[in-house]
Protein backbone atom coordinates (compact mmCIF):
# COMPACT_ATOMS: atom_id res chain seq x y z
CA UNK A 1 0.00 0.00 0.00
CA UNK A 2 1.29 3.38 -0.97
CA UNK A 3 1.77 6.05 1.71
CA UNK A 4 -1.55 8.08 2.27
CA UNK A 5 -0.96 11.44 2.95
CA UNK A 6 -3.18 12.28 6.29
CA UNK A 7 -5.36 14.35 4.30
CA UNK A 8 -6.47 11.83 2.40
CA UNK A 9 -6.74 9.01 5.34
CA UNK A 10 -8.91 11.42 7.29
CA UNK A 11 -11.20 11.83 4.43
CA UNK A 12 -11.12 8.24 3.77
CA UNK A 13 -12.05 7.75 7.72
CA UNK A 14 -15.16 10.59 7.91
CA UNK A 15 -16.98 8.81 5.12
CA UNK A 16 -16.45 5.35 5.92
CA UNK A 17 -17.70 6.36 9.86
CA UNK A 18 -20.67 8.48 8.33
CA UNK A 19 -21.62 5.27 6.63
CA UNK A 20 -21.55 3.24 9.79
CA UNK A 21 -24.18 5.99 11.18
CA UNK A 22 -21.76 8.77 12.90
CA UNK A 23 -22.33 12.30 12.94
CA UNK A 24 -18.30 13.46 12.01
CA UNK A 25 -17.33 16.71 13.30
CA UNK A 26 -15.96 18.39 10.08
CA UNK A 27 -12.93 19.96 11.62
CA UNK A 28 -10.23 18.62 14.31
CA UNK A 29 -12.06 18.95 17.93
CA UNK A 30 -10.28 21.03 20.79
CA UNK A 31 -9.86 18.45 23.63
CA UNK A 32 -9.15 20.01 26.91
CA UNK A 33 -6.34 18.03 28.16
CA UNK A 34 -2.81 18.71 28.96
CA UNK A 35 -1.45 17.65 26.17
CA UNK A 36 -2.35 16.55 22.33
CA UNK A 37 -5.49 18.92 22.80
CA UNK A 38 -6.39 18.36 18.91
CA UNK A 39 -8.63 15.36 18.25
CA UNK A 40 -8.00 14.25 14.58
CA UNK A 41 -11.50 12.99 14.17
CA UNK A 42 -14.13 13.39 16.84
CA UNK A 43 -18.05 11.57 16.15
CA UNK A 44 -21.34 11.44 18.11
CA UNK A 45 -23.21 8.32 17.48
CA UNK A 46 -25.87 8.49 19.61
CA UNK A 47 -25.32 9.82 23.27
CA UNK A 48 -21.56 8.79 22.59
CA UNK A 49 -18.51 10.98 21.58
CA UNK A 50 -15.63 9.24 20.14
CA UNK A 51 -11.95 10.25 19.10
CA UNK A 52 -10.15 8.69 16.25
CA UNK A 53 -6.51 8.97 16.69
CA UNK A 54 -4.68 8.60 12.74
CA UNK A 55 -1.34 6.94 13.07
CA UNK A 56 0.24 6.88 9.47
CA UNK A 57 3.94 5.23 9.22
CA UNK A 58 6.08 8.06 10.52
CA UNK A 59 3.72 8.46 13.83
CA UNK A 60 4.72 7.42 16.81
CA UNK A 61 2.02 4.52 18.48
CA UNK A 62 3.59 5.25 21.81
CA UNK A 63 2.54 9.29 21.33
CA UNK A 64 -0.73 7.95 20.23
CA UNK A 65 -1.27 5.99 23.26
CA UNK A 66 -0.64 9.19 25.56
CA UNK A 67 -2.66 11.17 23.04
CA UNK A 68 -5.59 8.40 24.00
CA UNK A 69 -5.14 8.77 27.62
CA UNK A 70 -5.89 12.11 26.94
CA UNK A 71 -9.04 12.47 24.64
CA UNK A 72 -10.42 9.27 27.43
CA UNK A 73 -11.59 12.35 29.84
CA UNK A 74 -14.08 13.75 27.04
CA UNK A 75 -15.17 10.84 25.11
CA UNK A 76 -16.71 7.83 26.05
CA UNK A 77 -15.06 6.01 22.82
CA UNK A 78 -11.42 6.16 21.64
CA UNK A 79 -10.00 4.55 18.48
CA UNK A 80 -6.31 4.48 17.49
CA UNK A 81 -6.45 4.34 13.66
CA UNK A 82 -2.90 2.81 12.11
CA UNK A 83 -1.54 0.03 9.48
CA UNK A 84 -2.40 -3.17 11.16
CA UNK A 85 1.35 -4.39 11.64
CA UNK A 86 2.08 -1.57 13.10
CA UNK A 87 0.01 -1.15 15.49
CA UNK A 88 -0.62 -4.77 16.48
CA UNK A 89 3.81 -5.60 16.65
CA UNK A 90 3.90 -2.57 18.84
CA UNK A 91 4.58 -2.88 22.54
CA UNK A 92 2.25 -0.69 23.49
CA UNK A 93 -0.51 -2.95 21.81
CA UNK A 94 -1.20 -4.40 25.26
CA UNK A 95 -1.81 -1.07 27.01
CA UNK A 96 -4.33 0.13 24.35
CA UNK A 97 -6.25 -3.32 25.33
CA UNK A 98 -5.90 -2.67 29.13
CA UNK A 99 -6.67 0.78 29.08
CA UNK A 100 -9.78 0.19 27.06
CA UNK A 101 -9.31 2.08 23.84
CA UNK A 102 -10.13 0.66 20.49
CA UNK A 103 -7.46 -0.46 17.70
CA UNK A 104 -8.64 -0.03 14.03
CA UNK A 105 -6.74 -1.04 11.39
CA UNK A 106 -6.39 0.94 7.82
CA UNK A 107 -5.59 -0.63 4.64
CA UNK A 108 -6.42 1.27 1.16
CA UNK A 109 -10.05 2.12 1.45
CA UNK A 110 -11.19 0.30 4.26
CA UNK A 111 -11.11 0.04 8.14
CA UNK A 112 -11.02 -3.16 9.94
CA UNK A 113 -11.18 -3.18 13.98
CA UNK A 114 -8.63 -4.92 15.60
CA UNK A 115 -9.51 -4.28 19.38
CA UNK A 116 -13.13 -2.71 20.62
CA UNK A 117 -13.24 -0.29 22.66
CA UNK A 118 -14.83 0.07 26.01
CA UNK A 119 -16.79 2.44 27.34
CA UNK A 120 -14.87 5.36 29.35
CA UNK A 121 -16.16 7.18 32.20
CA UNK A 122 -15.38 10.64 31.17
CA UNK A 123 -14.71 13.82 33.01
CA UNK A 124 -17.95 15.86 33.05
CA UNK A 125 -16.33 19.31 32.29
CA UNK A 126 -13.85 17.87 29.53
CA UNK A 127 -17.24 16.70 27.87
CA UNK A 128 -18.74 19.41 28.04
CA UNK A 129 -16.15 21.37 26.10
CA UNK A 130 -17.16 18.29 23.47
CA UNK A 131 -20.53 18.80 23.66
CA UNK A 132 -20.61 22.84 22.95
CA UNK A 133 -18.21 21.92 19.73
CA UNK A 134 -20.60 19.78 18.46
CA UNK A 135 -24.05 22.24 19.38
CA UNK A 136 -22.16 24.70 17.56
CA UNK A 137 -21.34 22.73 14.80
CA UNK A 138 -25.36 21.80 15.02
CA UNK A 139 -26.73 25.26 15.38
CA UNK A 140 -24.50 26.73 12.32
CA UNK A 141 -25.13 24.51 9.59
CA UNK A 142 -28.95 23.77 10.37
CA UNK A 143 -30.85 26.64 8.46
CA UNK A 144 -34.30 27.08 7.57
CA UNK A 145 -33.82 25.08 4.16
CA UNK A 146 -32.81 21.80 6.62
CA UNK A 147 -36.08 22.02 8.75
CA UNK A 148 -38.64 20.27 9.12
CA UNK A 149 -42.39 21.80 7.91
CA UNK A 150 -43.86 20.76 11.00
CA UNK A 151 -41.33 23.11 12.95
CA UNK A 152 -43.25 26.13 11.12
CA UNK A 153 -46.52 25.65 12.44
CA UNK A 154 -47.78 25.85 16.26
CA UNK A 155 -48.38 22.33 17.84
CA UNK A 156 -51.20 20.33 18.44
CA UNK A 157 -50.92 20.61 22.33
CA UNK A 158 -53.78 22.36 23.57
CA UNK A 159 -52.80 24.67 26.45
CA UNK A 160 -55.19 24.03 29.27
CA UNK A 161 -58.39 26.03 28.71
CA UNK A 162 -58.50 26.55 25.12
CA UNK A 163 -59.55 25.37 22.03
CA UNK A 164 -56.81 23.79 19.20
CA UNK A 165 -58.81 26.14 17.19
CA UNK A 166 -57.95 30.02 18.80
CA UNK A 167 -53.96 28.71 18.35
CA UNK A 168 -54.82 28.07 14.37
CA UNK A 169 -54.80 30.94 12.45
CA UNK A 170 -58.17 32.00 10.71
CA UNK A 171 -58.34 30.78 6.94
CA UNK A 172 -58.28 33.94 4.40
CA UNK A 173 -61.34 33.80 1.93
CA UNK A 174 -60.84 34.69 -1.44
CA UNK A 175 -62.58 38.54 -2.16
CA UNK A 176 -64.20 37.12 -5.32
CA UNK A 177 -66.11 34.81 -3.15
CA UNK A 178 -67.37 37.94 -0.87
CA UNK A 179 -68.73 39.75 -3.55
CA UNK A 180 -71.23 37.57 -4.60
CA UNK A 181 -72.63 38.19 -1.39
CA UNK A 182 -74.01 41.70 -2.00
CA UNK A 183 -75.04 41.71 -5.10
Amino acid sequence: MAHLSYQVARKQLVSFLRTQGFQVHPDEVYCPALEHCWVDVAALKGYDYWAFEYKSRNDSIKRGLEQCRSYSHAFNYVVLVADRYRATASPYFVSFKRNGFGVWSHRENGFNPLLQPRRQLTVRQSRAVIERQFTRLQRHTQSSTDQKISDWFPTMNEPTGTSILSVLPRPIVPLSDNLGRFR
